[in-house]
């Protein structure tokens, strides 16, 4: 039989033919080694070191991850089923303990770096070495959900990232670039400083300019003031002017306003006279009209009675009597002009020589010697 006293932060398993039949931290145990083992864990959290040097990021640049880690076991019976925590008397315990918590520590690193590498190759190497906070809180995640961890009967106290660093090469690069950038923020402020003197000189040049400006302005309303009173005093002057001669043109406007007045009276008089008058001429008018047409009336009645003794006269009769009294030449004239009136009705007419002779010698001397010589021809 063998007795032994266990450290108060070790955690022991008395196991008996396969079975844990005792466990708990910090035990005082007697038992037959020859029947009995114990099995003792570590109560207590351990730090833990990953260091990855083979990391590629998304724009195909190296990076060194650097963190800790802190974890416990806190299930004993996963943890000495995947671990050996088994109790040797011969060997020296811290030592065994210690190993075995080396070859957990290599596995949580393995699941650590699959993790690291999966969020590395999603971001470029200016964005990842930025998130090192960002990264222990993806890694701390991703192990809380990790099956793997559950199994081993681990639990993942924290992550730590202590640092993420690129290749030499790269970071002498970054560091240019960072350079390059401070140097122009450098000139901006140069170039912002020199431009708030610039924009100094311009306030003041406006400020100067503004003042001459209110001054400008102030003579000018003092010349305009002037200017006003002076008006002022002719407007006065001309409005008493005004007035008299307003007072002198009202008197005037009166004078003419009564002969006006006078005037039209005389003229309205007249008026009346003429009326009168032209009512006296359309009377004289009326009644001279009217005279007319009676005298016309009579002269009328008298035509109309000649017509009608004319209408009841014989014409041949007036005709024959009107012959009777007619000069030889004229009558032959009016034979041949019913002769040529009647020309459609005739064939043939023939004039001897003698009757030729005859009318012409009836129409006198000079009358027939034009007509003879006509027909002579």
């Amino acid at each position: 039989m063998t007795f032994k006293k266990f450290r108060p932060n070790d955690y022991v398993m008395v196991i008996r033919n396969g079975a844990v039949v005792r466990e708990g931290i910090g035990l005082s145990v007697l038992y037959n080694n020859m029947t009995t083992n114990l099995v003792v864990a570590p109560s207590t959290a351990f730090d833990g070191s990953f260091a990855f040097d083979d990391l590629v990021t998304s724009d195909y640049q190296r990076v060194y991850v650097q963190g800790v880690t802190t974890y416990m076991i806190t299930d004993y019976a996963k943890a000495s089923a995947m671990l050996d925590f088994s109790y040797s008397p011969n060997a020296p315990m811290d030592d065994k303990i210690l190993e075995t918590m080396a070859v957990l520590e290599k596995r949580i690193n393995n699941i650590i770096k699959a993790i690291v590498i999966k969020a590395v190759s999603k971001c470029d190497v200016r964005t990842i070495i930025r998130l090192s906070d960002q990264l222990a809180g993806e890694i701390a995640a991703a192990l809380s959900r990790d099956e793997s961890i559950e199994k081993l009967g681990v639990s993942i106290t924290s992550v730590n990232i202590l640092g993420i660093s690129p290749t030499v090469e790269t970071r002498k690069a970054l560091e240019a670039a960072a350079r390059e950038e401070i140097l122009k923020e450098q000139d901006d402020a140069i170039y912002k400083r020199r431009n708030a003197a610039i924009e100094q000189e311009r306030l003041i040049k406006e400020n100067e300019i503004n003042t001459e400006i209110k001054v400008a302005e102030k003579e000018q309303e003092k010349e305009e003031k002037e200017q006003e009173m002076k008006q002022a005093i002719k407007l006065k002057a001309l409005r008493a002017e005004l007035a008299l001669n307003t007072e002198k043109q009202e008197k005037e406007f009166d004078l003419q306003e009564k002969a006006t007045a006078k005037k039209l009276l005389i003229e309205k008089q007249e008026m009346l006279g003429k009326i009168e008058l032209e009512k006296k001429n359309k009377e004289y008018t009326e009644l001279e009209a009217e005279n007319a047409r009676i005298k016309a009336d009579q002269e009328a009645y008298a035509v109309e009675g000649i017509v009608r003794a004319y209408n009841n006269l014989n014409v041949a009769l007036v005709e024959a009597c009107a012959m009777a009294q007619t000069d030889p030449a004229t009558l032959m004239a009016k034979a041949f002009m019913n002769i040529g009136e009647n020309a459609g009705k005739i064939e043939n007419f023939n004039i001897t020589p003698d009757l030729l002779k005859t009318i012409v010698s009836g129409l006198g001397p000079d009358k027939g010697t034009v007509l003879l010589s006509g027909y002579e021809e």
